[in-house]
């Protein structure tokens, strides 16, 4: 299957469906702006959403941990905790651990069928594999328990 849709796309259509299009909406306004009020975010999208559920919506976004806020006079100033970029990859490593964990072996087959047949992105994985190293391993776990030194 030929993806036509640009990395900036798929990247937002993963994201679609880790949050909400309200939520993508307003982290999307955010991302853009930087700091903005409630007010200044509802005019910024394009829906015709009531204040008071931006105001909520941003809220659970606080709760979230994506965006902070301050206060400012009688109003919240809020602004995105993260980059786009920073969430797109905790959101990818969550949703990857998800499916190796479930799948094991057979989703890492999956995964690099996947990209088999881009060049540039088999290129980008192998680079990847490249630069891993095996973790360090625990020498205790590997005594047995009467060696010296191990339990007694």
């Amino acid at each position: 299957m030929v993806c036509s849709m640009s990395p900036r796309d798929a990247r937002r259509q993963g994201l679609a469906a880790h949050f909400g299009p309200l939520e993508l909406a307003i982290l999307d306004v955010m991302w853009s702006k930087g700091e903005l009020d409630v007010a200044g975010c509802v005019r910024h999208l394009d829906g015709g959403q009531a204040y008071t559920t931006i105001k909520t919506v941003m809220e659970r976004l606080v709760i979230k941990e994506l965006l902070d806020r301050r206060k400012e006079g009688r109003q919240y100033v809020y602004w995105p905790r993260q980059s786009r970029r920073e969430v797109e990859q905790r959101v990818a490593a969550e949703q990857v651990r998800q499916v190796v964990d479930g799948f094991g072996d057979l989703a890492v087959a999956h995964f690099v069928r996947a990209v088999s047949g881009d060049a540039g992105q088999l290129a980008h994985v192998r680079a990847l594999l490249a630069g891993i190293t095996d973790p360090p391993r625990d020498s205790r776990a590997e005594e047995p328990p009467d060696a010296p030194g191990g339990a007694a």
